[in-house]
């Protein structure tokens, strides 16, 4: 006669354990008590040792059951786990996805590809937020979250997305009244305009200068816009310059000095990857690197 399925049977055991009771694990289970019991039975008379001792109160292991126990429960977990990716990976993309990215990184990289995916999955919600701020994704409960420079959330699965070449810049109503830099010490005779107050260490050809700052602005767009005015240098990613460094109303200052290259870095908790949608969204995404920037969207 043939033996009931293994991890079946391996399965149902650690379930028993688990849930404390023949009762209990087969509520869990959708069976009824007597099935459970029988599997059981069979489960012992197959390995020809008891696994539990029976009682009218509750169950408890033997010291045989407990070995057992300790090595099948990893692999019955894994088993599980096993079993869901595959079903998942023939699984349409579906449900919502929040994401959070920069302003202008996100309006002019991420949000079009965005749109050619939800093209391709009707199936699937997305909840963009755009902003500039740090965010914590776990509390946020955001799925995704896309992020420039330093990455400091460790317990995070992050991917490289793109290297983001930087410039610095001025308008030429600007430069008119204030001379041009030679060298990078002559960047700190200018005032600057930050996103944050804190970012006034600029790195120019290997040496750290340190800009006064006249406005924060809180957004590198209104940053960029604060420099097209007349307001002041700003160091900012070249994608963002384009434009106007191409109609000539932001000059691009020491063009001959390193400066430095920031990453666009993908970030995710391990739970929320087990999402179909999200990891064929990342698919994508890494499919594609580096993400270059929509030229057609940087004006804004």
């Amino acid at each position: 006669m043939r033996e009931p399925d293994d991890l079946s049977g391996l399965s149902m055991f650690v379930r028993i354990v688990e849930e404390g009771s023949l009762s209990a694990a087969g509520r869990a289970l959708g069976l009824p008590k007597a099935t459970i019991s029988r599997n059981l039975a069979l489960l012992e008379k197959r390995l020809g040792a008891p696994l539990l001792i029976r009682s009218t109160r509750a169950l408890s292991l033997t010291d045989t059951g407990r070995r057992f126990f300790d090595r099948v429960q990893p692999i019955v977990r894994d088993a599980h786990l096993a079993t869901a990716e595959v079903k998942s990976d023939h699984a349409a993309p579906s449900g919502l996805l929040r994401i959070t990215a920069p302003v202008a990184y996100g309006q002019a990289a991420i949000a079009p590809r965005l749109l050619s995916f939800m093209r391709r999955y009707p199936a699937v919600r997305i909840d963009l937020h755009l902003h500039d701020g740090r965010v914590n994704v776990v509390n946020g409960g955001y799925d995704l979250a896309i992020r420039m420079g330093a990455i400091e959330d460790s317990e995070l699965i992050s991917h490289k997305l793109a290297d983001i070449t930087m410039v610095i810049v001025a308008s030429p109503s600007w430069l008119e009244q204030h001379e041009v830099p030679r060298i990078p010490a002559d960047l700190a005779r200018h005032a600057a305009v930050v996103t944050r107050p804190e970012s006034v260490q600029w790195k120019v050809g290997g040496e750290i200068v340190r800009v006064p700052w006249r406005m924060s602005t809180g957004s590198i767009i209104v940053t960029r816009n604060a420099a097209r005015a007349g307001l002041g240098i700003a160091f900012m990613p070249e994608f963002l310059a384009l434009g106007d460094l191409e109609r000539g109303t932001l000059v691009r200052l020491l063009p001959d000095l390193e400066l430095p290259v920031i990453q666009a870095t993908a970030l995710y908790t391990r739970a929320a990857i087990q999402s179909v949608a999200l990891r064929t969204l990342m698919d994508d995404l890494l499919a594609s690197r580096p993400i270059d920037v929509d030229a057609a969207d940087t004006g804004f």
